[in-house]
């Protein structure tokens, strides 16, 4: 076979729970397994031969094992594709590994802790790995095992921190890379996507993981999809995650009202994000100046939100819409509050900067309305 195809994903953490959901966590525990299906029905429908993925399956080896049965189940119902899995730093392949104690469907194929590969002979394709024995994997990725076949086309699955030396998660070598001789390097632990690179031969990339779990991990999410050969690759990204995270400034310049900031903000969003913006989840930080008599909290915005979006979280960093330094002039407990607090400000390094500017803000509000518990929050 000159090319073979192959889906490549990485990370699906399966049982991991967004604790900020609240009761919808549950529900995203059913979602990222619901993803990990279409993956797979996307593989049957691609015609995939050989289905990478590249470590922490499941979010840890204590999760419920119906999730685990499910998955086998998802596997092993789908007998044309070989599934190759190098267990990663969550669900580490030891004695508490589910993997260990359950029937196993005959076309999973789990790497050991060791150096190895699986030979398929009838697509002429081997693919090398290791799984983690432990949550922290120190050895590097230097594989002792035979050199490539050329006769076969070789890929790795792995899982591990490229070109990060002091990365307790299997370090990974540039110079690795460049000399394994792989046509191809699947790698999982970043959870965000690469571009398939070329280095030294071999193309590796990280396909990321296939549901974000939290704001810290935006964008779409999904799988790459592509043939393999000895000539390069010939893949493309297929984004398959249910909802997005996605954090957004917005400035609420001018509202007198968390009603007013609301509207303005769902405008946004729908314009930017499009009628399917109501299945995502966002961290909305409230800019601009606003009128000190403005009746504005995070906690109502977030409320009215919540009644459109999946889930939205608000900060408000909006500041006074005043002339700061005329009001500090005034003979009133107003003005020597905020000529003492500009002091502060113009003294402070940049971390009590910003505390003061909040302080500020929340001062100057309070001598108009009562500023709500947590309200900065």
């Amino acid at each position: 076979m000159s090319s073979v195809k192959i889906l490549h994903c990485a990370d699906a953490h399966i049982g991991a729970r967004e604790t900020f959901l609240g009761a919808k966590s549950k529900e995203r525990q059913a979602e990222a397994l619901i993803t990990f299906e279409k993956s797979v029905n996307l593989a049957v429908k691609e015609d995939v031969k050989v289905f990478l993925i590249a470590g922490d399956l499941f979010d840890s080896n204590k999760v419920e094992l119906s999730l685990f049965r499910r998955v086998l189940s998802i596997i092993g119902s789908n007998k044309g594709i070989r599934f190759v899995y190098a267990a990663g730093n969550h669900d580490p392949f030891n004695t508490s590994s589910p993997f260990k104690s359950l029937s196993l469907p005959d076309n999973l194929y789990i790497f050991d802790t060791k150096d190895s590969y699986f030979t398929f002979d009838d697509i002429k394709v081997r693919v090398y790995g290791r799984s983690f024995r432990d949550v922290y994997e120190k050895s590097e990725s230097a594989f002792s095992i035979i050199p490539p076949d050329d006769d076969y086309i070789n890929i790795m699955c792995i899982h591990g921190d490229y070109d990060a030396p002091s990365s307790p998660y299997n370090y990974i070598r540039s110079e690795f890379i460049e000399k394994s001789q792989m046509d191809y390097i699947a790698l999982g632990h970043v959870h965000k996507r690469s571009e398939p690179t070329l280095l030294g031969g071999t193309y590796f990339a990280y396909s990321g993981c296939m549901e974000g779990q939290g704001f810290d991990e935006p964008g779409e999410k999904g799988v790459y999809v592509g043939f393999v050969s000895k000539s390069g690759l010939d893949f493309r990204f297929v984004p398959l995650s249910m909802r997005l995270h996605i954090r957004e400034d917005v400035d609420v310049s001018g509202v007198t009202s968390s009603a007013d900031a609301a509207i303005k903000v769902t405008y946004l969003l729908k314009e930017k994000y499009g009628e399917g913006y109501t299945s995502n989840l966002y961290r909305i930080t409230l800019v601009g100046s606003v009128s000190e008599e403005a009746d504005l909290s995070s906690r109502e915005v977030s409320v009215r939100l919540n009644e459109s979006v999946y889930f939205a979280k608000v900060k408000d960093k909006t500041t006074p819409d005043v002339n700061f330094e005329i009001l500090s002039k005034e003979p009133t407990l107003k003005g020597l509050f905020v000529k003492n607090m500009l002091e502060k400000i113009k003294s402070a390094d940049c971390t009590q900067k910003a505390l003061y500017e909040k302080a500020l803000s929340l001062g100057l509000k309070a001598f108009s309305t009562e500023v709500k518990y947590l309200e900065d929050q």
